[in-house]
């Protein structure tokens, strides 16, 4: 065989090695992913009420504020605890709320920074005892809850190392980590759910509500075949010397 006729067919062989590696990288990025069904923002949450019933006398915030640490929410004013305290059958240092000493009203304060959720109870309102008031989704717990279809030779790939890719209404993409999978019932099928936590998007500050829909990709483990193609692949065009 010339010279040049093996340098052509060393050349062809090259040509198939790369587009086979080229379709083993596309194969294996398709078959490794995972589109959500449905998926939406969540967050933690806190609540603050009282033991004592009484009139909401004053409102200091609306749902969706900003609040920080102990910052006065609400006061509410309770003819019963006024009577407990004024003849000594209860102390303000004993209570699990705080009271003020010039009305005696309740004050109902923030136990976490966060965003004011949803409010049960607003100003002129009477209040049960032991109602909850208001509810605070708090800083830094804001998460994905995703719905997958997967295979069970799918779900067999999924782990809290794999990376979930989230798409926002404005188009916006973020990554959140996994810290929660579950199996849930779906009709005659079983939903693979998936909770994670959004990085760089803080409940405080982020733009979109708590049950905004967004679309979430799971990103599986990959397969050891096609894992093994792109290996073989990436070794082959590795330059010598790294």
């Amino acid at each position: 065989m010339k010279f040049t006729s093996r340098i052509k067919l060393l050349f062809g062989i090259l040509v198939v090695v790369a587009i086979v590696g080229a379709l083993a990288l596309y194969l294996n990025g398709i078959m490794s992913v995972a589109q959500s069904s449905k998926a939406q923002l969540a967050a933690s949450s806190t609540t603050v009420g009282a033991d004592y019933s009484g009139l909401v006398v004053k409102q200091n915030v609306e749902e969706g504020d900003k609040v920080k640490k102990g910052q006065v929410m609400f006061e509410i004013q309770s003819t019963q605890l006024n009577d407990d305290l004024t003849k000594g059958r209860v102390s303000a240092g004993s209570l699990s709320f705080a009271v003020d000493p010039q009305t005696n009203y309740i004050q109902l304060k923030a136990n976490d920074d966060g965003v004011v959720e949803k409010i049960n109870y607003r100003a002129g309102s009477y209040v049960p005892a032991g109602s909850i008031v208001a509810s605070i989704d708090t800083v830094g717990s804001l998460y994905v809850v995703a719905h997958f279809h997967l295979t069970p030779n799918d779900y067999a790939r999924i782990n809290k190392l794999s990376n979930v890719t989230l798409r926002f209404p404005d188009n916006t993409v973020k990554t959140a980590k996994i810290f929660s999978i579950s199996l849930v019932s779906n009709g005659d099928s079983v939903d693979t759910v998936v909770k994670a936590t959004v990085k760089n998007a803080d409940i405080s500050d982020f733009r979109f509500a708590i049950g905004t829909p967004v679309d979430a990709t799971l990103q599986l483990n990959q397969d050891n075949i096609f894992q093994g193609l792109v290996t073989w692949t990436q070794q082959l065009f590795k330059p010598l010397g790294r």
